[in-house]
């Protein structure tokens, strides 16, 4: 009887032994969530979509489903329900000098089961790139860009129309007022015809206007070569013939009121002209190794300095004038002195490459600024940026690798 009762009370302690496991084993079976805060420090300015990382959350069964219940300021991130994965929503909300920092409430949920974290993004201040003005910059093709001046972002803004679609625009015959480009097309048509183009910056409409050559410049090929400002009209230079060497060059003024040409009886023969500019009562031209030539205009001479090779002039006032020289390799910005006759070297000793050596240029702010192409810096096309005063040369790239680099600067743009 005694063996009876020890086998019956060993029966009902391993019954109540695995009662007990199970009733642990429910309370195991209990749903938990847990869900850490997270916290990042980037760059203001990213990407729409850019992740910014996982929150980190666990439970004990199932998975877990993750939203936003709340951020400052509203719509800056989202989060995949799945996943934890926040990613930026609206970009321009993560500025620093707005925003400096960004927060924002998950919750973490797994059958009515959820727990929430904080969640931090700092975002640092970074010195921004952007254009103080856009320069204006127009192609042999008569293609005309707005280019950053410190971004360096090019944007294709019109184009100059032609008779001829073909037709290659010498940029030495480029040149802008404050609301207008003009350029000459040189066509058969069938005789040698001289086009004078002109583009509103403003509607973005042309004009094509043939001209009449004075009847006192003979040639079979006349053709205008270059030109510059002269107060509301242009002055500019006749070749008798555009297709031979030495040929005699005509300076004439253009009135753009009618578009009649005037001979003002002054010749020269040098041929290789790269830029020009006229101060006051003196014309000044540049030449691939003819020298720089000082035409004066009261009294009818021109003046060659042979010691002076070069292109891309700008006007930095009426005794100075920045140049590209020719040199070794390619060409280096100087400044010319009109008063003795010579030119300076700003170079720091750096050589750069040109698409065109025709064609002026322009100085901006005590900057020099040039278009340029450089094969030991692998660069397609950039902005030179020359400060004389303290001798520096700085280049910021152009973002394309495609742009015609048959280009020179006109003007700036606000």
């Amino acid at each position: 009887m005694i063996k009876f009762r020890i086998i019956y009370i060993a029966l009902l302690v391993i019954f109540f032994i695995q009662s007990c496991e199970e009733s642990e084993n429910e309370l195991n079976n209990e749903i938990t969530v847990s869900i850490s805060d997270f916290t990042i420090n980037i760059d203001e300015n990213p990407s729409a979509g850019l992740s910014l990382g996982t929150v980190v959350s666990t439970t004990n069964q199932g998975s877990i489903s993750f939203s936003i219940t709340q951020q400052t300021p509203n719509q800056a991130i989202e989060i995949n329900a799945a996943t934890g994965e926040i990613t930026v929503l609206t970009e321009s909300l993560f500025d620093y000098e707005t925003n400096p920092t960004i927060t924002a409430i998950v919750k973490a949920d797994n059958s009515g089961i959820s727990d929430t974290a904080n969640i931090t993004i700092n975002i640092n201040d970074v010195n921004e790139v952007v254009d103080d003005y856009k320069l204006l910059a127009v192609s042999d093709l008569g293609e005309i860009f707005e280019i950053g001046n410190n971004t360096g972002n090019i944007e294709n803004v019109g184009q100059i129309n032609k008779e001829n679609s073909n037709s290659i625009l010498s940029t030495n015959n480029l040149i802008s007022s404050e609301d207008k480009i003009y350029s000459i097309e040189y066509v058969y048509s069938p005789s040698p015809t001289n086009n004078l183009l002109i583009f509103d910056r403003q509607n973005g409409t042309s004009q094509i206007i043939p001209l009449t050559l004075p009847s006192t410049i003979n040639g079979e090929e006349r053709g205008i070569i270059a030109f510059a400002w002269n107060n509301n009209n242009l002055i500019g230079v006749i070749a008798e013939n555009v297709l031979l060497n030495n040929s005699t060059k005509h300076i004439i003024n253009i009135d753009l009121q009618d578009n009649s040409i005037t001979d003002l009886g002054i010749t020269f023969n040098e041929d290789k002209i790269t830029s020009m500019i006229k101060i006051n009562s003196k014309v000044y031209l540049t030449t691939s190794g003819e020298g720089f030539l000082e035409v004066d205009l009261s009294n009818n001479t021109v003046n060659n300095v042979s010691s002076i090779n070069g292109c891309r002039m700008a006007l930095i006032n009426n005794s100075e004038l920045a140049i590209m020289q020719l040199a070794a390799g390619g060409v280096k910005p100087g400044i010319i002195n009109l008063t003795n006759q010579t030119v300076s070297d700003n170079s720091n000793g750096e050589v750069y490459g040109l698409g065109t050596l025709l064609g002026n240029s322009i100085y901006e702010n005590q900057v020099y600024l040039n278009l340029v192409s450089s094969y030991d810096l692998n660069l397609h096309l950039g902005i030179l940026k020359t400060n004389f005063e303290t001798n520096e040369n700085t280049i910021v790239e152009i973002n394309s690798t495609s742009v015609n680099r048959n280009l020179i600067i006109l003007d700036t743009v606000n």
